[in-house]
């Protein structure tokens, strides 16, 4: 799993994947493609106290905890807007979403051949659910009225970067291009920090490509700062990505 190139409200990254245009993925080192991991099941997991950050503005995305089957809800324009851990029945709305969202975002900057070699590698149902259905890594999702509308993946780190063994890295986080600036990415973003924190990571990884500018600016709102970089591979063509790490 390995497309993890977080990207901002308007970008792209992912823990793996980012770019900018249309829908957006959000600054998280937008990895490129990482495990997900699915959440024990049912009830409402208990996380120690985040790190105070910027709180959105009152009419925006609440962020909080995140129950493993059940919405936090909040409201963003016209209707309820909920983020959860995704089950593996959201496999393949989740697979078509991150294909779609990687692709405007990034797509126009790859040759056809490579783009397509990419998304059969990184994305499909069956690719989603295995990682769902994972224990290494967790899947979060922002929905409206069943559509989805955002998501984060997070798990271990994907990268060849020296790091402690507990660490832990942002692989993706994209946002529909209607709801951008509606909060979503901070919600999203705090629940990987919430749920990494949990799991006693020493710090959260995450590459985000050179470009990205509006990623890169979301991310250092959070403090992850510029470790070394490496090579962000779609098909053949090699992009030049930042890795970042912000110590927790």
């Amino acid at each position: 799993m390995s497309d993890k190139r977080p990207s901002p409200p308007t970008g792209r990254f992912a823990a793996g994947d980012q770019h900018m245009s249309g829908s957006q993925a959000i600054p998280m080192g937008e990895g490129k493609d990482g495990g997900r991991a699915q959440g024990t099941g049912g009830g409402a997991t208990t996380f120690p106290p985040a790190r105070p950050l910027p709180p959105p503005a009152p009419d925006r995305l609440r962020s909080g905890q995140f129950l493993e089957a059940e919405p936090l809800c909040g409201s963003v324009g016209a209707g309820e807007i909920a983020c959860r851990v995704a089950i593996s029945a959201d496999a393949p709305a989740l697979a078509a979403f991150a294909a779609r969202t990687f692709v405007e975002t990034f797509g126009h900057l790859y040759p056809p051949a490579d783009l397509a070699a990419f998304l059969a590698e990184k994305y499909g149902a069956a690719i989603q659910r295995q990682e769902i259905e994972g224990n290494a890594c967790r899947t979060w999702l922002a929905e409206r009225a069943g559509a989805l509308l955002g998501y984060a993946q997070a798990g271990p780190v994907d990268m060849g970067v020296a790091h402690a063994e507990r660490d832990l890295e942002l692989h993706r986080l994209y946002v529909a291009d209607e709801v951008k600036g509606a909060g979503i990415a901070q919600a999203l973003m705090q629940g990987v920090l919430d749920w990494a924190r949990a799991q006693t990571a020493e710090a959260l990884w995450l590459s985000v490509w050179e470009n990205n500018d509006r990623a890169q600016a979301f991310y250092r709102r959070y403090g992850f700062t510029h470790v070394s970089e490496h090579k962000f591979m779609v098909g053949k063509t090699a992009d030049r990505d930042f890795v970042w790490r912000l110590a927790l």
